[in-house]
């Protein structure tokens, strides 16, 4: 979560900067408009690794820049993702630590669309970079590995508010191919209009 952190701080600053300076056509409804939003969540995932499987809960944050054009969105999005296993797993001597970094491009539609409230739905897709650590106290197990696989989630929620700030409330459901996991929780998020 450390490095999501700091790749949000190294991200936003150019990010700003560049929306900035994108002529706006402000009134225009028919004209692109750019954003830039994140998000915090929890959420309980079903994961397996090679012959192990648990359920738990993790937290997530993601940073998304993107364009808005009429009811729909595009927008590219860091997203970061750990869990730890449970108490109960850790008094057998059973850890499981993982981290799950995907770079997704990301499609919305607002069904519903009013000018200081919006319901929509999303999807997307991308590459994810995993780490994972399983430690068995009682037979000296101690499996790490890193690599990358597959991402991709679906989502669906409601955003309102005025000017250029959106509050944003949803529920995600998120698929990873290695480590198997499958997830899904609410979200909440800002979403700055420029």
């Amino acid at each position: 979560m450390k490095k999501f952190l700091l790749c949000t701080l190294l991200l936003f600053t150019p990010m700003v900067s560049f929306a900035e300076n994108i002529p706006s056509a402000s009134n225009d409804a028919n004209a692109w408009k750019y954003y830039i939003g994140m998000n915090m969540g929890m959420f309980l995932s079903e994961a397996e690794i090679h012959d192990d499987s648990f359920v738990d809960f993790g937290v997530s944050g993601a940073l998304e820049f993107g364009a808005r054009y009429n009811r729909y969105r595009v927008g590219v999005a860091l997203k970061d993702a750990a869990e730890v296993s449970g108490v109960f797993q850790a008094l057998f001597g059973h850890t499981i630590g993982m981290e799950n970094v995907s770079l997704r491009l990301n499609g919305y539609y607002d069904y519903v669309s009013h000018e200081s409230f919006a319901m929509y739905i999303g999807g997307g897709f991308g590459v994810n970079h995993y780490e994972y650590e399983i430690k068995e106290q009682y037979n000296g197990r101690d499996d790490h590995k890193r690599g990358f696989s597959f991402a991709a989630g679906a989502n669906t929620g409601l955003s309102f508010g005025g000017g250029h700030m959106r509050f944003d409330i949803g529920f995600g459901v998120d698929y990873i191919s290695f480590p198997n996991v499958v997830s899904y929780g609410p979200t909440v998020g800002l979403r700055y209009n420029f």
